[in-house]
Order: structure tokens, then C-alpha cells, then sequence
């Protein structure tokens, strides 16, 4: 069986968006009901350059409209600045991502495959990247409100990929950032719960060093 790469590519870069927006609002320590959405931005934009990198778990559940249903996974991921990142899907979807400054490698375990792309200017995993690069631009990308105490919500101000909105549900205790939900222009929903996060936990860079299986089939859309 061959990858879906048009279903894959569409579902990994959502995925991609949704933990690299992650991180600019990590520092986050306190209540957000007292603040504007501008005076968080610039809390986080003051106090984003103590994360180095950080780990966690995340429960993500698909609505993909086409399908009409619901797909729920779990794994882990780890992220290291700059664009460097590797997430692993439990089974039943036994998926690594593996994204080291300007390559990803995706790797579907069960099948033996590999897909190796590379991020360009046009890419829909560009923008996350050039947000974790500096932080002054999620202003320019998106119009940021605050619909409830407890949210953020971003709309890109250009097009960026397939993206229609972005919503940050915080929390007012424990870690700060609880869920994200991406709407697409398609109609689908991806909402990621993230958990157990661990700041600037040491990650090595050779956690980010994806090596392709010597007898694995390779989709190579790098060139």
C-alpha cells in the first residue's frame, strides 16, 4: 500500500503548524483573564527566549469533513530551537516526523516508507518555522483576539497554506496552554491537547537526526 501523500502532507503540516505556534506561548505563567490579547503577545515575546527546547505529550483528534469522522491519536514530541523537531504517533498510527532545520522526513513504520520533503518559501510548514525565528512576526501574520478569558484566537491576515483560524484555549493553573484547534478552509478541525510539558529539558541536536532504513522505499519530494 502507498502513502496518501496529499491526505498526509495535509494532516502532517497542520500537525507541524500547531506545535511550532506552541512554543511562542509556552513562558506564559500567569492568568491570562486580567490581560489584552496585544499584552499577552508581549509577555510572551519577552519571555520566549528562556525556552531553549521542550518535550510533552499530545492527544490529537481529526475531524477530516470529506470522511465525516472523527480520528483520535496520541504520542509524544520534542522540539529544539531552532526548526528542529520529531513527534512519534502511538499505534494504531505508528508515525514519526522528524523536521531538522530545512528537512522532514516522515516515516510510516508498519509500511516500511519514508517521505522526505523540504520546506521552501511557498510550503504550507514554512510560516510555523519563520514564526519560531522571531517572534515579531505572528503580529504581521495574524489578526489576534481574545473571544474568551481563557482563549486567543489568530487569523491569518494573508493566506498561509490552508489555515482559516487558529484557537489557544490557556489555563489558569498548571501548565498555561491547554488545547489548540486549527479550522482549515476544507472544512476539517484538528484540536491538539498538549500534556506533561518539560521546559528546557537538554534534548541532544542527535534526537533530530533522522536516518532512513537502508531497505525502506523512499518518496523523495526534496527536489
Amino acid at each position: 500500500m502507498k502513502f496518501q501523500i496529499t491526505n498526509y502532507k495535509l494532516q502532517i503540516t497542520v500537525a507541524c503548524t500547531v506545535f511550532l505556534v506552541t512554543c511562542y506561548l509556552l513562558p506564559v505563567t500567569s492568568s491570562f483573564a486580567a490581560h489584552s490579547a496585544d499584552e499577552i503577545v508581549t509577555r510572551i515575546q519577552n519571555e520566549f527566549e528562556s525556552i531553549k527546547d521542550l518535550s510533552g505529550k499530545f492527544v490529537q483528534k481529526s475531524y477530516i469533513k470529506d470522511l465525516e469522522q472523527t480520528q483520535e491519536f496520541k504520542g509524544v514530541f520534542f522540539l529544539k530551537k531552532p526548526a528542529r523537531m520529531m513527534w512519534e504517533y502511538e499505534d494504531p498510527r505508528d508515525e514519526k516526523v522528524v523536521i531538522n532545520d530545512k528537512e522532514t522526513f516522515i516515516f510510516k513504520k508498519s509500511q516500511n516508507q519514508v517521505i522526505r520533503t523540504k520546506f521552501s518559501e511557498e510550503s504550507y510548514s514554512q510560516v510555523p518555522i519563520a514564526m519560531l525565528e522571531s517572534f515579531d512576526n505572528i503580529r504581521n501574520d495574524f489578526n489576534i483576539s481574545m473571544p474568551e478569558k481563557n482563549a486567543l484566537k489568530l487569523i491569518p491576515k494573508q493566506k498561509i497554506g490552508h489555515i482559516k483560524s487558529v484557537i489557544m484555549e490557556t489555563s489558569n493553573h498548571g501548565f498555561p496552554i491547554q488545547m489548540f484547534t486549527i479550522l482549515d478552509t476544507y472544512g476539517n478541525i484538528i484540536m491538539i491537547e498538549l500534556k506533561d510539558i518539560k521546559t528546557n529539558p537538554g534534548l541532544k541536536d542527535e534526537l533530530f537526526n533522522f536516518q532512513i532504513p537502508d531497505d525502506a522505499e523512499v518518496f523523495d519530494m526534496s527536489q
